[in-house]
């Protein structure tokens, strides 16, 4: 350390450091070395940067492309042109040599599971700011112990352990039916292997492959949906992180009997968002975006948009900080569910993300080329998570590509903070929310 300035004036410049300069800095000397890579500094370093507004932080996009077969991962600006500034590289290189599902983001931490076209248990969490990840064990359930199954992950994080986490829902097939409840595991970064939970009262069933998952406020979100009287209910299942507890979720009132195909669910401007899909005139398939403004509270679900310019094939994949939408347009037919399918259907499947402004209903590229399904979009936090020795994360090279290495600020001095470095490490607070759901003394599975 300098010693013309006091420690405590660096420590607080180095806290507002990217990622990238801070990892050039650990080979300044053995002292930052040390520093910048314990725990302490990592988890001060991420709490000062998860307050900063969206518009400071990158945009995460995935897409695939079949000339040839290669994913390609990029951050994208948050504002303006929204133009690339870096290009990553995954260390997973799926089975069928297609692509991974994107799982989730959280804390700069992108989970992916070689799930889509073949039975595998390979689930990797990726942090590329530091070029390092972890490959997850083999979970307790496969084929080899319960059979022919389907199953859903969620991904998140356990603000009170300090811990991330994988939840795995497992569904042995019967015969014609699945059994219930499910079997549920959780693989745990700080235990290093994976345990079972209770699935105790889980009557509700996953769209295989279809499903969609997204974490807010300490809980993992998917749509499920349950059979009943011959008609189907859906709604939203939730897993608390840190109690390790599943409770339910109302859906707007519209959305309970829909076909569950039709729903999908992620976050969008920090709010709860489900994208409908449904056919408009000339069976163009159109998007109703339905928002959350209130967490705890199930008045609060409005449409905020109706989409209809997707062609017979699109998809909607999110929101800008601005309300624009992301877009994939194509003109082919609906989505493919095997690897064989997609072999023979790629060819009308290839389309481009574009941002579509709802207000004056232009469009912008923001990627030209890929195959629609496979595109994936999400806010993304750049972090040191994983940087710490400890963690058991593996190192490889040649995974970060700087195209255009441009200020993530849309304006000068945005995104920077004045918290001052405190003893408690706790990342995230309970919202209220959780307080007001503690109040009512839910039960494990209970409404919210």
């Amino acid at each position: 350390m300098s010693d013309f300035i006091p420690q405590e004036i660096i420590l607080q410049i180095l806290y507002r450091l990217p990622p990238k300069t801070l990892m050039k800095f650990t080979l300044v000397c053995k002292s930052w070395q040390s520093l910048i890579t314990s725990f302490c500094f990592i988890n001060t370093h991420l709490a000062k940067t998860l307050p900063k507004p969206i518009t400071s932080q990158p945009i995460l996009i995935r897409h695939f492309t079949d000339s040839p077969n290669r994913e390609h991962y990029f951050l994208h600006l948050n504002h303006g042109s929204l133009d690339i500034f870096q290009t990553l590289k995954s260390p997973l290189k799926p089975t069928t040599n297609v692509y991974p599902r994107v799982v989730g983001t959280v804390h700069g931490l992108i989970c992916l599971s070689d799930d889509l076209f073949v039975y595998t248990y390979r689930i990797v969490l990726w942090n590329p700011s530091v070029r390092k990840y972890i490959e997850l064990p083999r979970p307790n359930i496969t084929d080899d112990e319960v059979g022919p199954h389907m199953f859903a992950l969620g991904f998140g994080f356990d603000a009170k352990k300090n811990d991330y986490k994988v939840v795995r829902l497992v569904y042995v097939h019967g015969v014609g039916v699945d059994i219930f409840p499910p079997k549920v595991e959780v693989f745990s970064v700080v235990e290093k292997g994976w345990r079972m939970l209770s699935g105790e009262g889980l009557e509700c069933s996953f769209l295989e492959t279809r499903w969609t998952q997204c974490f807010l406020n300490g809980r993992v979100h998917w749509i499920v949906y349950e059979k009943k009287m011959g008609s189907v209910k859906n709604w939203v299942l939730l897993f608390d992180m840190e109690d390790e507890k599943f409770r339910k979720m109302k859906l707007p009132e519209s959305l309970v009997d829909v076909n569950p195909l039709k729903l999908f669910i992620s976050v969008s401007r920090g709010m709860l968002t489900v994208f409908e899909y449904y056919l408009g005139e000339a069976r163009n398939r159109c998007c109703n975006i339905w928002v959350r403004t209130e967490y705890g509270d199930v008045k609060s679900w409005s449409k905020l948009y109706s989409v209809d310019v997707l062609g017979e094939a699109g998809r909607v994949y999110g929101l800008t900080a601005n309300g624009e939408v992301f877009l994939a347009m194509s003109d082919g037919g609906g989505g493919f569910q095997s690897y064989a399918e997609f072999q023979d259907l790629v060819e009308v499947r290839r389309g481009e993300l574009v941002l579509y402004d709802p207000k004056n209903r232009q469009t912008k590229v923001v990627q030209p080329h890929g195959v629609v399904d496979t595109f994936f979009v999400g806010d993304y936090t750049e972090s040191l998570v994983l940087l710490n020795k400890e963690m058991g994360a593996i190192s490889y090279e040649g995974a970060e590509i700087d195209v255009k290495r441009k200020s993530l600020n849309p304006e000068s001095g945005e995104g920077t903070t004045n918290l001052v470095l405190e003893e408690d490490r706790s990342i995230i607070s309970r919202n209220d929310a959780d307080e007001e759901e503690e109040k009512r003394n839910l039960p494990p599975f209970g409404d919210l």
